[in-house]
């Protein structure tokens, strides 16, 4: 009698295990706990997975890794080749001081303190020096800077003296404005003078950046270092 209602009793516990399996209700059950409400009453915390999406920079293109050093040998070849044009003004002021100092200072800028030959020569020294300093890039803004004052200036004395020519229109005996080189320079050294002698140069290589060093000089003058 007692194996009897021990067998009856497991029977009866089989078709219970076996309706859990079967019975929508209870399948439905399982799915219920599966949720994450359900699954923090039992001392989880769900977890939502965040899907982060990479940020592209719609700027950047493919042709940037080649651009930048490109342009970086297209700046040294315009600065390498500006200086070595111009350097022959300084030389030339040197070898005809006289003339240039009565032709163009005493006649056109008279009012110039000090002798026109003075003036002459200053402007030969800052051709001839910038144009070294500039060619390997040292205190480049500056020195573009002074160079192109005195160039500025042979564009005041070619209006001066010819006038504009008809500008910008007009078809010259010349084939060119006399002042045209000049004011060519004058937009060369402007660019430099605002924005250095670029990658390869001693201010960037060597001295580790024109507008750094002036920053470094002008905050031990001024007291502005940092402590």
């Amino acid at each position: 009698m007692f194996s009897l209602r021990k067998a009856l009793f497991v029977v009866l516990a089989l078709a219970g295990n076996s309706a859990a399996f079967t019975n929508p209700g209870n399948a439905k059950v399982l799915s219920n706990l599966s949720k994450p409400s359900e699954l923090a009453a039992f001392g989880r915390k769900a977890k939502v997975a965040k899907v982060v999406e990479p940020e592209i920079d719609e700027s950047v293109t493919m042709f940037d890794p080649i651009a930048e050093p490109v342009g970086d040998v297209a700046v040294l070849a315009l600065r390498l080749a500006t200086c070595a044009l111009l350097v022959h003004h300084g030389f030339d002021k040197i070898q005809n001081v006289d003339g240039f100092s009565a032709n163009v200072v005493a006649k056109f800028f008279g009012f110039l303190p000090g002798p026109p030959s003075f003036w002459t020569l200053s402007a030969a020294a800052t051709q001839i020096a910038g144009a070294g300093l500039l060619t390997v890039g040292i205190l480049a803004r500056p020195v573009a800077f002074s160079m192109m004052c005195t160039m500025l200036v042979a564009v005041i004395f070619h209006l001066l003296n010819t006038g504009a020519e008809g500008f910008p229109l007009a078809v010259v005996p010349q084939h060119s404005y006399n002042y045209e080189l000049a004011a060519m320079y004058v937009g060369v050294l402007a660019y430099f003078a605002a924005a250095g002698a670029g990658a390869y140069s001693v201010d960037e290589i060597v001295l580790g950046g024109e507008l750094k060093l002036y920053e470094s000089g002008f905050k031990k003058v001024f007291g502005g270092e940092e402590e």
